[in-house]
């Protein structure tokens, strides 16, 4: 298990509401999106893929903990493709109790809106955006990106789940 985020950013602003300040035309439907991302991004272009980056172990700070219900978890990172083009950098954060539910403990590759948005309750809550300074990675350049998260529950276990846009987003879609 690594300790280290794969991608190194740093949050520019305070997470607010998506209705609180402007957003990028071309993003805003995607920060938005209130259903699953895996299935927008199936139907943005073909050759969806995760990239599983892995699971590090981690103690949450006080502005998570109270949301998760708990002061440590894991954080599951990922890196989903589309159009054969690094899509979105995706890190969820869950209880440590969280990998005690069946479903999640045997997650694998498997990407988490399809297992969350299987569940005909799924909801999805506290849908806040944010911008980062992103350092160059083998996903993006060094750029400023737009990300959001949102709380999601399964199984009766709470996620905090962020997503980073990539610059490969729209590559993605102009390549197929």
């Amino acid at each position: 298990m690594k300790s280290d985020p794969s991608v190194s950013f740093v949050q520019l602003d305070p997470w607010s509401t998506p209705d609180a300040r402007p957003l990028p035309e071309a993003l805003a439907p995607w920060l938005r999106e209130m259903g699953s991302l895996t299935l927008r991004l199936r139907a943005h272009a073909p050759g969806f893929a995760l990239e599983l980056l892995g699971y590090r172990e981690l103690m949450f700070d006080a502005t998570i903990a109270p949301l998760l219900g708990e002061s440590h978890g894991l954080c599951r990172e990922v890196v989903l493709h589309a159009g054969g083009r690094p899509c979105v950098y995706g890190w969820t954060l869950l209880p440590a109790r969280g990998m005690a539910c069946a479903t999640l403990g045997n997650q694998g590759e498997t990407p988490l809106g399809e297992l969350v948005f299987s569940h005909r309750e799924a909801q999805r809550h506290l849908l806040e955006v944010a911008r980062f300074a992103v350092e160059r990675s083998r996903w993006s350049p060094a750029a400023t990106l737009w990300g959001r998260r949102s709380l999601l529950a399964l199984d009766g276990v709470p996620l905090l789940v962020h997503e980073l846009f990539l610059p490969g987003l729209f590559d993605a879609k102009e390549s197929v």
